[in-house]
């Protein structure tokens, strides 16, 4: 009988995980297709709750956030993490991560103009919102930025207490972004849900490739150049 490859369960475990959100994606679009009154009332009452947040001093904060992950900061904040990874001589990484966000970001803009839902309209970036709702834009670039820059940290990180943190942080930034757009009035809280689920397929697809060809690469194991 023959063994798996590393780089075969690499595929064969990514391949199942994007079956599964891909599966949840559709459930969700479905359910927005279809005006599903339970989605819609988990929606407003969220939104409402996080509407309030934009009178507490962390409203500020999330504003904030909301503002620095728009498509130019995502951008910016992309190139400065490949420049990053490719000074740590990690070019293969800096390639992924401009493959994930660039890729990502096309593939979520593409699915916004399919589906066509539109914006809330509740609140202030309402106005100056000119593209459709679902799914967020902001919170599918933040999951496949800050996603994909966590998952290759954590190949240059030996220490378990500072993985954690890595991945503590990016989940950190990624609820900051998710709930900024809530609260303002420019999402519901299903499309940032959907947004998180597009990033999660994409960043699993690029990760996965990293995987696969990093593998490949390698001698088998046990296979070395021995005396």
């Amino acid at each position: 009988m023959t063994v798996p490859t590393r780089p075969v369960i690499c595929l064969r475990l990514a391949a199942a995980l994007v079956a599964g959100l891909a599966a949840a994606f559709l459930a969700l679009a479905l359910a927005v297709a279809t005006d599903n009154a339970a989605l819609a009332a988990i929606d407003a009452r969220l939104g409402e709750t996080l509407g309030r947040l934009a009178a507490a001093p962390i409203g500020a904060v999330l504003a904030w956030l909301s503002a620095l992950h728009g498509p130019r900061g995502i951008v910016v904040l992309t190139a400065l993490a490949a420049a990053g990874l490719w000074r740590w001589r990690d070019r293969a990484g800096a390639i992924v991560l401009l493959l994930s966000v660039l890729g990502g970001a096309t593939i979520n803009h593409a699915l916004k103009h399919g589906i066509q839902r539109p914006r809330p309209g509740l609140a202030q970036a309402a106005a100056a919102a000119t593209d459709f709702s679902f799914p967020s834009g902001h919170v599918a670039n933040a999951t496949l930025l800050y996603g994909t820059l966590a998952a290759l940290l954590m190949l240059h990180i030996a220490s378990r207490p500072a993985r954690v943190g890595v991945v503590a942080a990016a989940a950190l930034m990624l609820v900051g972004i998710a709930c900024s757009r809530v609260m303002l009035g420019a999402h519901r809280a299903s499309d940032v849900a959907a947004g998180v689920l597009v990033g999660m397929i994409w960043l699993t697809a690029c990760l996965a490739l990293r995987c696969a060809v990093s593998r490949a690469g390698r001698p088998p194991e046990g296979h070395g150049s021995g005396d």
